[in-house]
């Protein structure tokens, strides 16, 4: 890897992010919902911090789910769409061009991901006193690390072939599955769940966000090993066209 793929690759990064900021409706609802669904829950229950909840606590399954959604709607989903509009059959077909890519993409992906934390924090924790920077740095953290993690299966899912439509169906259902498991989880409605959700993705993000990295070290090794394998694989089975029919 050069500086010159490097360089390129940051480059296509900022145009990406700026095709995402050019429907500022969508980007508008995907930062507000989440924090006005958090509200709605919260007083739902009778107030912010129900039994003296800390703010990551409180907050914890949202950062997840947030993190979830950006990784498989942002990341992954748009390389399917792209693979569908023929921008990776015209320009996607080296093994340069490949690598230069999944880096743009992974790079506007995660500057995206961390625009919606940092406006999710911002929008809900004046609610439980005053802003830290350290506190700001640790939920960056942990978000950013959850995100890395709901990558690798996202990857995986766009891996197979399928439209972009019915791509949209199976993330959205995973998406909901997922929701729907963590839920079941903390009601604890059967011992089975409590095997289940050990698999649940968004409870091991929930997780990741409430206890930190230091208390999970082989989970951390595990989300950053499987991404790294994850991010190989589609440089070498990246779905594309064959050169001599890309235009």
């Amino acid at each position: 890897m050069t500086a010159f793929t490097i360089s390129r690759s940051f480059s296509l990064a900022w145009l990406f992010v700026k095709e995402q900021l050019k429907e500022p409706v969508a980007l508008f609802w995907i930062i507000v919902s989440p924090a006005a669904t958090y509200y709605l829950l919260a007083y739902s229950r009778g107030g912010l911090s129900p039994s003296g909840m800390s703010y990551l606590e409180s907050t914890s399954w949202f950062h997840a789910y947030v993190s979830s959604s950006v990784a498989f709607f942002a990341f992954s989903f748009y390389i399917v769409g792209r693979r569908e509009s023929g921008f990776i059959r015209s320009f996607v077909y080296t093994s340069e061009a490949k690598l230069i890519f999944m880096l743009a993409q992974f790079f506007a992906c995660s500057l995206i991901s961390l625009i919606y934390c940092a406006a999710f924090y911002m929008l809900t924790r004046f609610s439980f006193g005053g802003f830290g920077v350290s506190e700001f740095l640790l939920v960056f953290s942990r978000f950013y690390i959850c995100y890395v993690m709901f990558c690798v299966p996202g990857v995986l899912l766009g891996f197979l072939p399928v439209s972009f439509q019915n791509a949209n169906t199976i993330f959205s259902v995973t998406s909901f599955g997922m929701l729907v498991l963590g839920v079941l989880s903390i009601r604890d409605l059967h011992p089975a769940l409590d095997f289940v959700k050990e698999f649940n993705p968004l409870y091991v993000a929930n997780k990741i966000m409430v206890e930190g990295v230091e208390r999970h070290p082989i989970l951390i090794l595990g989300v950053f090993f499987s991404f790294v394998a994850v991010f190989l694989l589609t440089l070498r089975f990246l779905r594309i066209n064959p050169v001599w029919s890309r235009y």
